[in-house]
């Protein structure tokens, strides 16, 4: 999805304004300019290069509160090779860039609760707003900072004036949001409508649930615990314990702050793919475990050597048991992992987190299109219309294919038996599921859906009444 938006320039998209991620847009549009033939490399690549940076400001955050550069590097080794982090990073999505931005902006307030300092609460309040224009996790950490800096100029450490300052920044940073905001509430003549898209845009049950779990909480549960069978969560339990003595009340109630409310809306965010929303959470755990990693060195040089020793040992350990988990998977829970998307092995897919040869999305959109040239229509579920849309755009394969997509030709909510036989008549027409939610419920009750032996798509055959 995100690869076909970029490619269009749609900086909008159609879930509302708080899943418009639109600097992200920008960024990839960006990179257009380096190959476009190679759009999907270079965003999946490019959240390589988010995570790399949120990495970064972690072993400096650690680095800062310990005053160790090693506790650092251990930290930041252990975000990497946990499941989700290591996941993300490896495909085209926005998490990796946004946990870019919090992790920074962590790094910002260790800085200003340590040394209080107008800049860096200038700082602090930009890459709040940047992040804003990058996804709606920045305004989870936004009552934190205001709470410390409140604090701070209470406590007359910063001057009143730093405030406004702040406020001009964040403005500054999140202009883009807040201009598109400014502009659906003129085009749509509602600014309560307009305040809501931006907020949650289309996902306000989801965002305000507090009651029902999501209803793939077992794969979800699965994919957060894979995170966890490392050194992160022992090591982030010591850092807790030892939080407020190793580095000060204030600066540990920020830390506390920030993790609970992470904690909390991911815990409670009834989403098929839940476990992608645990990143900043692990996050937060890391900055823990950084710490618990220094208590533990500071023991004593036995301690010290144990712990290098563990590290590499979880460092050789972890991607072990990811490479294993698909065939243990498909022992011990089939029923999870049985095929939903055409040529994609599902539990490759989720359970393995490198991808650099997880072509299954091309395989299927090459296979498709030349099974339902040079002139058949395919219907497909949400999941395989991008990829099919985008191999017609950037490899130049069946062009003369019709991919009913986004509400093109015919309104998705106008699929009828009727409005198909009419609208597609004389062609081919093929379905990507014969399952009831990935085919219109017209042709399911209404056709015949026929597959011949090798081929991927579902021949749709009317039956006369």
């Amino acid at each position: 999805m995100f690869q076909w938006r970029v490619l269009n320039g749609d900086y909008v998209g159609h879930l509302g304004l708080a899943l418009a991620h639109p600097l992200y847009i920008a960024a990839g549009r960006a990179l257009m300019l380096v190959a476009r033939d190679q759009l999907p490399l270079l965003l999946n690549a490019f959240s390589g290069l988010g995570m790399a940076v949120a990495l970064a400001n972690i072993a400096a955050v650690v680095a800062v509160l310990t005053g160790r550069v090693r506790a650092g590097l251990i930290a930041a080794a252990t975000l990497a090779f946990a499941h989700t982090a290591w996941w993300l990073a490896t495909i085209a999505e926005i998490y990796t860039w946004s946990l870019a931005g919090f992790t920074a902006e962590v790094w910002l307030l260790a800085l200003l609760l340590r040394r209080p300092r107008w800049h860096l609460l200038v700082g602090l309040a930009l890459v709040n707003g940047l992040g804003l224009c990058v996804h709606n996790f920045a305004l989870l950490g936004l009552p934190v900072y205001v709470l410390a800096t409140v604090a701070l100029v209470a406590r007359r450490r910063l001057a009143a004036w730093a405030l406004a300052a702040a406020a001009g920044a964040w403005v500054v940073g999140a202009g883009l949001y807040l201009a598109m905001t400014v502009h659906l509430a003129v085009t749509g003549g509602s600014w309560t409508n307009a305040a809501v898209s931006a907020l949650v845009g289309r996902y306000g049950r989801q965002v305000l649930n507090v009651t029902t779990p999501s209803r793939q909480w077992k794969a979800n549960v699965v994919f957060s615990a894979m995170n966890f069978i490392g050194l992160l969560l022992p090591l982030a339990v010591i850092g807790w314990a030892r939080l407020s003595k190793r580095v000060g009340g204030p600066t540990a109630l920020a830390l506390a702050g920030l993790t609970v409310i992470h904690v909390v809306f991911f815990l409670r965010y009834p989403v098929p793919d839940q476990f992608t929303f645990i990143l900043p959470t692990l996050a937060m755990m890391t900055v823990a475990a950084g710490i618990g990693a220094s208590v533990v060195m500071d023991i004593s040089s036995m301690w010290r050597r144990g712990l290098y020793a563990l590290c590499l040992l979880s460092l050789v350990w972890q991607p072990a048991v990811f490479a294993a988990a698909p065939k243990l998977a498909r022992r011990l829970a089939p029923a999870m992992v049985k095929v939903r998307t055409p040529g994609r092995d599902e539990a490759r897919y989720w359970l393995v987190p490198w991808k650099h040869n997880e072509d299954s999305a091309r395989r299927f959109a090459n296979a498709a299109l030349s099974q339902a040239s040079p002139d058949g229509v395919i219907i497909p579920d949400s999941t395989c219309g991008h990829p099919l849309k985008l191999a017609q755009e950037i490899q130049g394969i069946g062009a003369g294919v019709i991919v009913q997509f986004a509400g093109s030709p015919i309104a998705s909510r106008d699929l009828t038996e009727a409005n198909i036989r009419s609208v597609f008549a004389g062609r081919a027409l093929y379905v990507v599921s014969d399952k009831p939610g990935y085919a219109p419920k017209d042709i399911l009750n209404g056709a015949q859906l026929d597959r011949p032996e090798g081929s991927l798509l579902f021949r749709v055959k009317w039956t006369e009444k």
